[in-house]
């Protein structure tokens, strides 16, 4: 069942938090988040097929995935993530970057991201806090569909989780 999802913006600090409760509990939660098998089953937007080519789940680790367009129209994505904190099984701390085929870092994407995973009586509270280096940056991920996006994610994982 998919449940609501919520979404803040914060100017002041340049913040995007986009949240929801699964009901799941956050030890599977966070298989889901740091286990390529996983995550490579619902991890981006509907429509999108994501490829996982390194995820090295510690501080100082690197996540490098790609997103594709199943249609096969439009550009597919690369991105490279270098975790800083991991507390398994409550809180991802990692710096998200968009990169070029080789690797090499586009600049000013920068998305420093915190993933945290609270269960409660309702199941597991998941939240994406990503934060911008300028409000400016926050608006351009807003209108390129980062929440859309995340909001699928979202979809996805409840849809993977119920056929496990």
């Amino acid at each position: 069942m998919k449940r609501k999802t919520t979404i803040l913006k914060n100017y002041e600090r340049r913040e995007l938090t986009v949240e929801r409760i699964v009901s799941f509990p956050a030890r599977l939660a966070w298989e889901g988040w740091t286990d390529p098998r996983h995550i490579t089953q619902w991890w981006g937007p509907k429509g999108f097929t994501t490829t996982v080519y390194e995820m090295d789940v510690w501080p100082g680790g690197v996540w490098r995935y790609s997103l594709k367009p199943d249609s096969g129209s439009g550009e597919e994505v690369f991105c490279r993530a270098v975790y800083e904190e991991v507390e398994a099984p409550h809180k991802l701390v990692y710096t998200d970057t968009f990169t070029d085929k080789e690797w090499n870092i586009v600049s000013d994407s920068e998305m420093f991201t915190t993933v945290l995973f609270k269960e409660g009586i309702r199941g597991t509270r998941i939240s994406i806090v990503t934060r911008f280096a300028t409000n400016e940056q926050l608006d351009h991920a807003e209108a390129m569909g980062m929440i859309e996006g995340l909001t699928d994610a979202y979809d996805r994982l409840e849809e993977y989780s119920e056929n496990l």
